[in-house]
């Protein structure tokens, strides 16, 4: 596809100016679905002029940091083009945080204002005392049957529905392409999540290299079953939607169940996945229906061994693709080429991606080292992390974004992921910070020690996490009792499926932990697997 006729002049990359622009030429057209609601260009663009309006009146400023602690719905996309017309500055928040995790994002990002949804907010009231920037709480109706009766003593409560009872007027427009548009947080690789500053002309840019792998055309339908808080949802289907003249519909959360019957509902042309989902559709009873779907693209990360195969059998483009918040989508399958389900793809006409040893040096084809990228045009990466200059200066080492992943690059020019270099884990969609995880393991008066890592499943054949642990002299603790004790202070897609028990870590000479060796341990007689207990981890 050539993306050049959605190209825009530089100073026209911004959110208000796209979506201003939109709503003039398509008017009446429909921009976003949500079970059962549309939503024309026209009306999002008077919507979320309503918001803004009515945030500049609570005091909300260009530069002004926002946490939107939300699951999937037409305010969080309101309250995120709201706030860009401002000049404001989104913090998604994963809805499933909470405790130290949720306070760390709120106070890091210095947040003054949250929205959130009505059965979230007693996380906020459990921390209240902890996040004292935080003068306003604008809350969603996301589950009638909670009723609000948390008394915040600094906090004011504000419904979201006044909100749209201001002016449909547009806001003067003092919105530049590289002023902030949110601050997205990573997974904490190393420590604290970080939080990465990105530009109004990083979505912008990111929407048209998604243009270019993904085939789109004007018209299209965009679907995802993914979260809004994540950089997928957001960059390669809203985003990409606004400036494709395409339709993007939103559901909730994926199921297997009705997964294939919201495609065909709303007669979808492209959709994001994680690879995981994948999997679970190949594994359902094939028919001759399969191929009977209105999809012509699917971008799945990872791809799946029986990439091929699912093509044919779903009658459906496979493509891939390749980035990091910090860097967005730097590589990927080139659409004209035939599928190679074991790669990542090449670099995309906006960046350069290379190979390299520990010292940087660029390693001939073929040969493993760290994937390092950097922008070909300005803007495209982020602006650096909030807060944490030493960990950007450290991030972009020799002027390249490091990656901290292990690659291999041929001689056509393929990118193959190999390995994560940093310590990551990536669960179904999620990335996980080993040092969060651990950091809450830790809490426990019975716990020495701990060491998350990541294992295979042998059915999914994805990674879970695993917790390896030392207990204190002279205590006793069993996984199950380890489990119920996390559950309840991290995120459900954190809490370890697998747990084991050892007396001492392998460690380098300066005492950190060889992680590496108790991935390569991997389970053994001695692993106690959460699933097979019967332990369910409610969302």
């Amino acid at each position: 596809m050539n993306y050049s006729r959605f190209e825009l002049d530089f100073e026209k990359r911004t959110l208000p100016a796209l979506l201003k622009r939109r709503a003039e030429e398509l008017g009446d057209m429909p921009y976003v679905k949500f079970r059962g609601q549309t939503v024309t260009f026209a009306e999002m663009n008077e919507t979320s002029n309503r918001v803004a309006n009515s945030l500049d009146d609570l005091g909300v400023q260009h530069g002004d940091k926002v946490c939107l602690l939300m699951k999937n719905s037409l305010e969080f996309i309101y309250a995120w083009y709201g706030l860009a017309k401002l000049g404001a500055v989104m913090v998604p928040v994963n809805p499933n945080l909470k405790g130290n995790l949720l306070r760390h994002i709120v106070t890091n990002s210095e947040a003054t204002i949250l929205f959130i949804d009505n059965d979230l907010i007693e996380r906020i009231k459990l921390i209240e005392d902890e996040i004292s920037d935080v003068s306003k709480m604008i809350w969603i109706e996301e589950n009638p049957d909670v009723q609000l009766s948390d008394q915040f003593d600094s906090i004011e409560i504000i419904e979201f529905e006044t909100l749209l009872a201001s002016s449909p007027d547009q806001p003067e427009d003092k919105v530049e392409p590289i002023d902030a548009m949110s601050i997205l947080y990573t997974s904490g690789t190393t420590g604290p999540s970080k939080g990465a500053m990105l530009s109004q002309h990083y979505y912008y840019d990111n929407a048209l290299m998604a243009i270019h792998f993904q085939n789109h055309t004007e018209g299209d339908v965009l679907f995802s079953c993914l979260p809004m808080f994540h950089a997928n949802a957001q960059l390669t289907s809203c985003y990409t939607a606004l400036l494709t003249k395409g339709t993007f519909v939103m559901s909730k959360m994926f199921s297997l169940s009705t997964f294939m019957d919201e495609i065909a509902e709303c007669q979808a042309t492209h959709t994001n996945v994680m690879g995981s989902i994948l999997i679970l559709l190949m594994k359902q009873e094939p028919s001759p229906d399969d191929v009977k779907n209105s999809l012509r693209v699917i971008n799945s990360v990872p791809l799946i061994p029986e990439a091929l195969e699912f093509e044919k059998r779903f009658g459906v483009k496979l493509v891939s693709m390749f980035g990091a918040t910090e860097t967005a989508i730097c590589m990927a399958s080139p659409f004209d080429e035939e599928t190679k389900p074991d790669s990542c793809g090449k670099a995309l006409p906006h960046f350069d991606c290379r190979i390299v040893d520990d010292n940087d040096q660029e390693v001939p084809r073929g040969t493993k080292g760290e994937i390092v990228v950097r922008g070909t045009v300005p803007f495209v990466q982020m602006a650096g992390y909030y807060n944490m200059p030493e960990a950007t200066l450290a991030a972009f080492r020799n002027l390249w974004y490091h990656t901290g992943d292990f690659g291999i690059q041929d001689e056509h020019g393929y990118f193959y992921f190999v390995d994560r270099k940093k310590d990551a884990i990536r669960r179904r969609g999620e990335n996980i910070s080993s040092y969060e995880v651990e950091e809450v393991i830790n809490s426990h008066p019975s716990v020495l020690e701990s060491a998350a890592v990541a294992v295979k499943d042998e059915v999914m054949t994805e990674d879970e996490v695993k917790i390896f642990v030392i207990l204190r002299d002279d205590e006793s603790l069993s996984a199950e009792d380890l489990i119920l004790y996390s559950k309840d202070r991290m995120a459900y897609f954190m809490v370890p499926r697998y747990v084991e028990f050892v007396d001492e870590f392998p460690k380098t000479p300066n005492q950190k932990v060889q992680k590496f060796a108790l991935r390569d341990m991997g389970n053994t007689t001695a692993t106690w697997d959460r699933e097979k207990a019967g332990i369910k981890i409610e969302r």
